[in-house]
């Protein structure tokens, strides 16, 4: 059976080299495992430093996180495919422990948590404290599945049946996958199963806050304009 591992990337010259090592000593458990890079145009040593770890680079000028994460399912040619983000590090056995749990009967897809390695108050003791045991709230409680787009996998068949990550919202397009799988299968949380992503997303400052909770609200009231990510390097 083949994986495919999908790092979208824009300018992560500073942590994709970490983030390819940690995925090429990833345990593969007999897997056969293919790296797809994402290039969103680029203007530093991203697509460089990418190839020279073995990734297969697509480079598409159009940016986006939902149009990268789209562009990397299309790419993939794995029966699974696996997301992570070109900032983040994964455990020796992050791949393993997901397809444990999604070749299980009826899953469609497994996301864990992220924590960060850095940043200022209160985004890391947001991220790193609080972030989980809301996680856990909203899929438990809610059954509302706020899935990490650094940390999940899914059937590639299943993905594409729903039409894939939607390109037009700039931001949640992994909540909002992970909300349509679940319309076609189970969708599993595996809280302990953590990542290791940047805290640069500090640098928003309360802005985060204010963004992230308006950007929920709309999109719980089926709304699709929402405002991206800052680019922060």
């Amino acid at each position: 059976m083949k994986v495919s591992i999908v790092v979208p990337a824009y300018n992560e010259e500073k942590y994709i080299g970490k983030t390819l090592n940690s995925i090429n000593n990833l345990d593969k458990d007999g897997y056969d495992v293919e790296t797809i890079v994402i290039n969103g145009g680029s203007t530093d040593q991203t697509e460089k430093i990418a190839k020279s770890h073995g990734a297969k680079v697509i480079n598409e000028p159009h940016k986006g996180i939902g149009f990268a994460r789209q562009e990397g399912l299309k790419h993939a040619t794995g029966d699974i495919v696996a997301f992570t983000d070109a900032d983040t590090i994964v455990s020796k056995d992050w791949l393993v422990r997901h397809l444990e749990v999604l070749k299980k009967p009826g899953v469609v897809l497994t996301y864990g948590t992220f924590r960060v390695t850095d940043g200022s108050f209160p985004y890391y003791q947001h991220i790193n404290y609080l972030q989980p045991h809301i996680l856990w709230l909203f899929h438990h409680l809610f059954r509302q599945p706020i899935a990490a787009g650094q940390n999940m996998v899914f059937w590639r068949e299943k993905a594409l049946s729903i039409g894939g990550f939607d390109e037009k919202i700039p931001v949640m397009e992994d909540i909002d996958l992970a909300v349509r799988m679940k319309k076609i299968g189970k969708v599993i949380f595996i809280p302990n199963l953590i990542v290791y992503s940047s805290g640069r997303r500090c640098h928003e400052g309360l802005g985060f806050y204010t963004r992230m909770t308006e950007t929920l609200i709309l999109y719980t009231l089926g709304k699709r304009k929402l405002k991206g990510f800052p680019d922060y390097r």
